[in-house]
């Protein structure tokens, strides 16, 4: 009964980066960039660390001035710092802007006292070195590892200019050695490609600077990893700082990762709506299927539930994740949460009532067993499996009944007390109908009439009428 789009999980994985150890080649104009290296392309594009002038220039070496370029670009990326226009210039063999930036940064030197050999393709051992001078310049020293540095079976051939450079990246997995007849060789005066050089500066970008979020998934991705990022457009900006403003509003100092999840399970049921009319329709628009629509609008399907929890969760400090199964032979999504070291499912669509009541919320799906949920949902196990019952909102609450003595006695005390209503999670499974319902409240003369709501979940809401 509940509908959901698309749904996509993206994390930032930072690989070990290999950086090939063959010389390199001359490629005509408008060769196309290898398949391994076109996702990383793309991305230097977008965070602009990858000039314009390598398209179709992918295969061929890179040279000493165009690495320049690079690593000024990279530099600028990972420190959010602009470089000041060059100043003087100590090379008689090039006027290159970048060249003349860089050497004022103090990560390139020349080739001799006044050369630096612009065209000349740049060696492993050279690129190495300006690749730690630039990271020491941004001030990730802290961050680059000194120990466990491999020794690779060409060392004697790396200069010891650049040794401790080629060393520190290796040990911090930026730079590894070729594997060949059971050792591993460096290579130091190789050269490198464009497109392995893009791969590189790509990947340091990702792991030590900013990460440009440009839609609400990037966001997602962003929070979850906890990487420095900026937001690019303005409907994102607006989901991160109404998250923000929520998250100030519903979280208090000292709550336990229960307390906050359960604070935010209660602000999206009390807030957003299904959005039933358009789903029964079969046009729902693209904003209920995101944090937008569910936290600007208050309108959501399953998709904008799930995803605005985990935004909502993860930026809580709580690990959360998207799960797409089904139910009923159709799509849904719903969250894996990990409380207390261990991993619940919620799905907080299933406890908005359908149409919106306001002011009601129910916990039939709030932290359940992988058994419990497959009763109605089905999905395939990608996730850690969800086995414990402890932070679940009924048995955390002490609301749950293990026999029918103890629903009984349940319902004696809510009527000697005159409550509106009881709720419990029934777990037994013998003789948990309702068929015998009426005889058990009607024991007592006070009540004159009653109601009651039952979810497959097992857990039974009874309303008293009293006399």
């Amino acid at each position: 009964m509940r509908g959901m789009k698309g749904s996509l999980c993206l994390t930032i994985s930072i690989a070990i980066i290999v950086i090939f150890a063959f010389p390199g080649s001359t490629y005509a104009a408008n060769e196309p960039p290898s398949y391994w290296a076109v996702k990383d392309i793309q991305e230097a594009k977008e965070s602009r660390i990858a000039p314009g002038w390598v398209e179709g220039h992918y295969r061929g070496a890179i040279t000493r001035a165009q690495f320049s370029e690079m690593i000024v670009l990279l530099y600028e990326a990972v420190t959010g710092r602009e470089l000041p226009d060059p100043g003087s210039n100590p090379f008689r063999d090039t006027r290159n802007y970048y060249v003349g930036q860089a050497y004022e940064l103090g990560v390139i030197k020349g080739t001799s006292r006044n050369t630096f050999s612009p065209s000349a393709p740049i060696s492993r051992e050279q690129l190495a070195v300006m690749v730690y001078n630039m990271l020491i310049k941004a001030g990730f020293r802290d961050k680059l590892q000194t120990s466990g540095i491999p020794t690779f079976a060409d060392s004697k051939k790396i200069a010891a200019w650049s040794e401790d450079a080629v060393g520190i990246l290796a040990a911090s997995g930026l730079m590894q050695g070729s594997e060949y007849k059971n050792n591993v060789w460096f290579m130091p005066k190789q050269t490198t490609s464009i497109e392995q050089a893009i791969v590189l500066v790509n990947r340091i970008n990702k792991q030590y600077g900013t990460f440009f979020v440009k839609n609400e998934y990037d966001l997602l991705e962003a929070v979850e990893t906890g990487v420095s990022f900026v937001i690019l457009d303005e409907q994102t900006k607006q989901i991160y700082a109404k998250a923000q403003s929520v998250l100030t509003d519903i979280i208090k100092p000292g709550m336990s990762d229960y307390e906050k999840e359960l604070a935010i399970h209660d602000y999206l049921v009390l807030h957003v709506a299904y959005d039933y009319d358009n789903y029964s329709m079969g046009k729902v628009p693209d904003a209920s299927y995101s944090a937008y629509g569910t936290l600007i609008d208050g309108i959501a399907v399953c998709q904008g539930y799930a995803n605005t929890a985990k935004l909502l969760l993860n930026m809580a400090g709580i690990e959360a994740h998207i799960v797409t199964g089904k139910v009923k032979g159709e799509l849904h999504t719903w969250n894996k949460v990990r409380i207390g070291g261990e991993y619940y499912n919620l799905d907080v669509t299933w406890d908005d009532p359908v149409p919106d009541v306001p002011g009601q919320v129910s916990y039939g799906y709030f932290n359940v067993t992988d058994k419990q949920l497959r009763i109605d949902h089905s999905w395939q196990d990608e996730l850690p499996l969800a086995t414990a019952d402890k932070y679940n909102y009924y048995v955390f609450n002490g609301l749950t009944v293990g026999s029918l003595a103890e629903f009984e006695d349940r319902i004696a005390k809510a009527i000697e007390m005159r409550a509106d209503s009881v709720t419990v999670k029934r777990m037994y499974t013998d003789g948990d109908g309702v068929e015998g319902l009426s005889a058990i409240v009607f024991r007592y003369p006070l009540v004159n009439c009653y109601s009651y709501s039952l979810g497959s979940d097992g857990v039974i809401t009874i309303t008293f009428q009293y006399l």
